[in-house]
């Protein structure tokens, strides 16, 4: 066993790395989704026509990391690739778009396609200014609600009409345009239909432009429900929790690659504590590195960290998704957890709170909405972060927060 005269050494080379769309050290588990990516990034290279992707999970998956990787895949290959992260600011999402569009451009390498895809965005910025007056200053303050349409619609209309001369563009080039957006769920539904009538077009004209999208499990459904068609564009794909043979995996070649390891005992324990969640492996892992004096890492010192993993996942996941919701949400919250059970009945619910289960509709979309929880199956509902009940179970946090009161 490798002692050192501290664990300050130890620390240092500490390589996990807690936090949201943080990249871990190695990609465990993912390597058939790589391989698949990989696959539709070649075929646009080669001319050839693929399906759009999406990527539904819960959160703490690792959705964002893969999504990340996807991006830097297809920009090492030459292809124009834009990555945004929705939200449910239409005018935002436009803007970011457009801004991605031409960032996309400078990362191209081959001078040919560069010198034509300036041309392509000087004349679509040319034309939109000619045709909606877009260069020209407004004050949405002054504008009635119909002329505030008019401007949004006018901006899609413009961000389609880019998206489709680009892919025109880089097809002439024999390259690609392939849009990457992380939280697809949170786009408005007239932004997410355009793109998603952009894509249908592209596939009829074979024009290479594919959207990769991430986002909660309900992901699938809001596609469907803004356009029907839309369970046939894509393939859908699960991001779930790893093997075991994976998880164990997510801590001992971080570890080896940096000259240490953890026992057998230190990795069965960690594996039961992460439940192969990727999210969960980052904390574990580095409250276990750090309170570590000697390698192999041994069980011992997994369990000193596992508090501090605990208070990590608390402030990192729960906290202030739990701040984020109402009183009466917290409360709908609180029924859910008390169940037990992963996927609970909605009148069960309703039953716990002395309520109707129709008069609890407004708030259970709004929970949705804010991405809280999600509907599994019919009738039932589950948290969208994995541990959210055991965290209100174990920690009983107030339905009213000091927080409430400087947000009213």
């Amino acid at each position: 066993m490798e002692t050192g005269k501290s664990g300050g050494s130890l620390r240092i080379l500490n390589p996990f790395t807690p936090g949201a769309g943080r990249p871990p050290r190695a990609l465990i588990g993912r390597d058939h989704e790589i391989e698949l990516m990989d696959r539709l990034i070649t075929r646009t290279t080669l001319g050839l026509s693929n399906q759009a992707v999406v990527y539904s999970g819960l959160r703490g998956v690792g959705k964002t990391v893969l999504l990340r990787k996807f991006y830097t895949m297809a920009q090492e290959q030459d292809l124009l690739a834009i990555f945004i992260e929705a939200t449910d600011e239409e005018e935002h999402d436009c803007l970011k778009l457009s801004e991605e569009i031409h960032k996309a451009a400078a990362h191209i390498t081959n001078n040919h396609l560069l010198e034509q895809l300036e041309k392509t965005l000087e004349h679509i910025t040319t034309v939109s200014v000619k045709a909606f007056g877009l260069g020209a200053s407004v004050s949405f303050d002054q504008e009635d609600s119909q002329s505030a349409n008019q401007s949004a619609n006018q901006r899609i209309y413009q961000l389609e009409q880019t998206l489709e001369a680009v892919a025109r563009t880089a097809q002439e080039a024999k390259s690609g345009l392939i849009l990457f957006v992380d939280e697809f769920q949170e786009m408005s539904a007239r932004l997410m239909g355009a793109l998603i009538s952009l894509q249908q077009e592209a596939n009829s004209l074979n024009l290479p432009f594919y959207i990769v999208g991430a986002g909660l499990p309900d992901l699938p459904g809001i596609l469907s429900k803004c356009h029907s068609y839309a369970e046939r564009l894509f393939t859908y794909r699960e991001v779930g929790r790893l093997s075991r043979y994976d998880t164990a995996a997510g801590f001992q070649e971080p570890a080896k690659s940096v000259g240490k390891s953890f026992t057998d005992a230190a990795l069965d324990r960690l594996v039961a504590d992460s439940q192969g969640y990727p999210y969960f492996i980052q904390a574990y892992g580095e409250a276990a590195w750090n309170e570590a004096d000697s390698s192999p890492i041994t069980e011992e010192a997994v369990e000193r960290g596992e508090s501090v993993a605990i208070r990590e996942l608390d402030s990192g996941l729960y906290t202030s998704r739990w701040q984020r919701a109402t009183q009466l949400g917290r409360k709908f919250m609180t029924a859910m957890a008390s169940t037990g059970e992963d996927a609970c009945k909605s009148s069960d619910i309703a039953n716990l709170l002395g309520k109707k289960a129709s008069g609890l509709t407004a708030i259970r979309q709004q929970l949705i909405q804010l991405g809280l929880i999600y509907s599994p199956e019919y009738g039932k509902l589950a948290f969208t972060v994995p541990g959210m009940a055991d965290f209100i179970r174990r920690t009983e946090p107030a339905s009213v927060q000091v927080y409430d009161r400087a947000h009213r």
